[in-house]
C-alpha cells in the first residue's frame, strides 16, 4: 500500500490502496476558506522549492483563491524563513492572510507577523503539539490536517485485511484521510487527546 504520497502514481506502482490526502484538493479547501472568510491577499509559503506535494497545495489554494502569491523560503534554514516572510510583509501591506505548509513554519511565521507589525491572519498545513496549542491561543486561525495518524493506521489494517480475509480496502480508489480543518471549535479534543 502507499501512503502520505503517490497520490497520483499509486495505481501505476501497483499497489492495493493508497492513503492520504490529495494534495491539490486540500490546497483548494483551504482556498474555499479563505474566498469564505473574505480574505484579501494571502501570502502561501514554499519552504521546500519543486516539493510537488508543497508546490501542490500553494497550486490548490491559487485555484480556489486568486489573490494567492506564494514565497519560497529555505525551510532548512529558520533564520531565512523568518526574515524572508518578515520582509515580504512589510514590503506588501495588502497580504491579509499567510499559510505556511507545514506547522514548523506556521511556528517560525508566527514571529515573522510579529516583528513586521503586520495584522495578517496565520493558517497552515499539518499539525504539531506547538501548533496545536497556538490554534487553541488564537496565533493561528486554523490548520488543514490530513491526519497521519489514520493514514498509517489504515494502511496497515488494510494489509490485514488482505492476509486474513483476501479483502482490499477503498474498492480500487484512494482512501483520502484529509483535509480536516482544526479550529478554535475543535482544537480542544485533540489537545485533550494530546495530554493523555
Amino acid at each position: 500500500v502507499a501512503l502520505n504520497a503517490g497520490a497520483d502514481a499509486w495505481k501505476d506502482m501497483g499497489v492495493l490502496s493508497f492513503f492520504g490526502q490529495d494534495e491539490t484538493l486540500a490546497g483548494e479547501a483551504a482556498g474555499e476558506r479563505f474566498t469564505d472568510e473574505k480574505a484579501g491577499k494571502v501570502l502561501c509559503v514554499i519552504h521546500e522549492q519543486g516539493h510537488v506535494g508543497l508546490e501542490a497545495r500553494c497550486k490548490g489554494v491559487a485555484n480556489k483563491f486568486k489573490g494567492t502569491e506564494k514565497v519560497y523560503v529555505k525551510g532548512t534554514d529558520s533564520a531565512n524563513v523568518q526574515s524572508t516572510i518578515t520582509a515580504k510583509l512589510q514590503q506588501d501591506k495588502d497580504i491579509t492572510n499567510v499559510i505556511t505548509l507545514g506547522a514548523p513554519m506556521a511556528m517560525i511565521a508566527t514571529k515573522s507577523i510579529e516583528e513586521a507589525g503586520s495584522e495578517a491572519k496565520l493558517a497552515t498545513f499539518d499539525l504539531n503539539d506547538e501548533a496545536l496549542q497556538a490554534i487553541k491561543d488564537g496565533k493561528i486561525e486554523w490548520a488543514v490536517d490530513q491526519q497521519p495518524y489514520v493514514q498509517g493506521y489504515m494502511a496497515v489494517d488494510s494489509l490485514w485485511l488482505r492476509v486474513q480475509k483476501g479483502a482490499s480496502t477503498g474498492g480500487g480508489e484512494p482512501v483520502y484521510t484529509g483535509p480536516a480543518f482544526i479550529d478554535d471549535a475543535n482544537v480542544d479534543i485533540l489537545l485533550e487527546q494530546q495530554a493523555k
